[in-house]
Order: structure tokens, then C-alpha cells, then sequence
């Protein structure tokens, strides 16, 4: 008894050693599964960053290659050889008398049709909002579309604003209308086109002030840069009408003055003396 006893007992303590045996094993196994999956990932990311390295010279190569072929283009002057030539007419830095500039300017126009002769005024910094009206008594270069608001029309005109009818270069308005026509200003306001009375487009004589624009009257107002540009004549225009012109757009600007340029649409600049 004493004999099966003692089997019973071995038999008991083989089969705990077999799990134990088991369980080890399975352990081990994990383990170096795991051990596996790290030298995976860790195979991946140093074959990603090859990749990236691989990516970063080959883009710094493509890099080089495109100064190289930059420094190796001819570049083309800014200027044509015909502006370059007239240019070299003008003394830089030197401010021209009135009467000097603008018989320059038209002597440097490099173009074959009648160009706009432009002036270029850079208001000082303490003036703001400039703007206003002004007759040129040499005339005008292009006769503009002057849209008339009235009582009679005024409804007509907000309907055909909204809906994108824009046939126009210059609103007058009846100072009465204004009320009605305030709707417009975001549309009309961002165009320059929106009735003011500092512009002298709101006004009491619709008739008066529309055949006035008609006439050679021309509105003039300060961009961001507070610079007034002006067109003020074309080549056929001559000397005369084009100072004339000149004189009465600065008659009606302030006196803070910085700079002032004549040009013609595509000839160079030349700098006017303020006085």
C-alpha cells in the first residue's frame, strides 16, 4: 500500500513538473515573439528614415540643379533697347521745370500711338483723404459714361445696380435720392463708383453737374499709398494743353507735396520740381 502510495505521489509531482515544463515554454515563446515584433519595427523605422535621407538629397539635388541652371539663363532686360536708349535722356535724380518735363516726356514716349502723358503726385504723410473735382481746360483724354439719379429713376438704377448693370463711369445723384441709394454703397462703394458729396457727385443741379463732367471735369482722389495718379492729356495734345492740365490739377491738391513724375503710358519717369 505504502508502495502505490509512493508512485501516486511521483506521478502527481512528473505531471506538475510536465505543466511547469509547459508553461515555461509558452512563456519563452512570447517573449521571443515579442523580441521578433521589435526587431520588425525597429527594421521599418530605420528603413523609413533611409528613405527620407534618400528623399532630402535627392530634393537638394534637384535644388542645386535648378541655381545652377538659373545662373546659367541670360536674363532679359527689364526695358526694350528703344526705352533704354530715350531714358538715357533723363538725368537722374535732377527735378525738371514744368515746361523742360513735359517736352521731355513727349520726346521719350517709346511707343508709336497716341499715349496718355500721367502725372504722379505722392501726397506728405499728414494729408488724408484726399479727394475732390477739377476741370482740365486742355481737355480730357477719354469722355466718360455719366449715369444721372433722379427722383424719376432712381428705383430703375438700384435694379439694374443689383443686378450687375454697371454701364457707367461716373453716378451723379440728387441729393434727395441719397437716402434710397445708400443700399448701393457696398456695391458701389469698393468701385469708386458710389455717389459723394465731398466728390462732388451728390449734388442739387443733377443736369449742371453731369454736363460739367461732360465738359472736362474729372474726379482725383489719394490711393493707399496717398499717391494721386492722373491722366492728363495725350501726345497729340502738345505742350500747352498738357501743362495747362498739369497747373489745374495742382491748384487742387494741397501744398504737403513729396514727389511729383511725368510720364507717358510706357515711356520713363521724369521728376517735376514742386515749384
Amino acid at each position: 500500500m505504502a508502495k502505490e502510495d509512493a508512485k501516486k505521489v511521483k506521478k502527481e509531482e512528473e505531471e506538475i513538473v510536465a505543466e511547469e515544463t509547459v508553461e515555461l515554454s509558452e512563456a519563452e515563446i512570447l517573449k521571443q515573439a515579442e523580441e521578433r515584433e521589435k526587431e520588425r519595427k525597429a527594421a521599418e523605422k530605420a528603413e523609413k528614415e533611409a528613405q527620407k535621407e534618400e528623399e532630402k538629397e535627392r530634393k537638394a539635388e534637384q535644388h542645386e540643379e535648378k541655381v545652377s541652371r538659373k545662373k546659367t539663363v541670360r536674363v532679359k532686360p527689364r526695358h526694350s533697347k528703344t526705352y533704354r536708349k530715350l531714358a538715357e535722356k533723363i538725368e537722374i535724380g535732377r527735378e525738371y521745370p514744368l515746361s523742360e518735363a513735359v517736352t521731355l516726356a513727349l520726346e521719350t514716349n517709346p511707343t508709336k500711338f497716341d499715349a496718355t502723358v500721367e502725372m504722379h503726385v505722392k501726397l506728405n504723410e499728414k494729408e488724408k483723404n484726399i479727394r475732390g473735382m477739377v476741370v482740365l481746360p486742355g481737355g480730357v483724354t477719354k469722355e466718360k459714361k455719366v449715369l444721372e439719379v433722379i427722383a424719376e429713376n432712381v428705383d430703375e438704377v438700384i435694379a439694374n445696380v443689383k443686378a450687375g448693370k454697371l454701364d457707367f463711369d461716373i453716378m451723379i445723384a440728387d441729393i434727395k435720392v441719397m437716402p434710397k441709394l445708400a443700399q448701393l454703397a457696398k456695391l458701389l462703394g469698393p468701385k469708386g463708383l458710389m455717389p459723394s458729396p465731398k466728390a462732388g457727385t451728390v449734388v442739387e443741379d443733377v443736369k449742371k453737374a453731369a454736363a460739367e463732367l461732360k465738359g472736362g471735369k474729372v474726379e482725383f482722389r489719394a490711393d493707399k499709398q496717398n499717391i494721386v495718379h492722373m491722366s492728363i492729356g495725350k501726345i497729340s495734345f502738345g505742350d500747352d494743353r498738357i501743362k495747362q492740365n498739369f497747373q489745374a490739377i495742382l491748384d487742387h491738391l494741397p501744398k504737403r507735396i513729396d514727389s511729383i513724375y511725368l510720364t507717358t503710358s510706357m515711356g520713363p519717369s521724369i521728376k517735376v520740381a514742386k515749384k
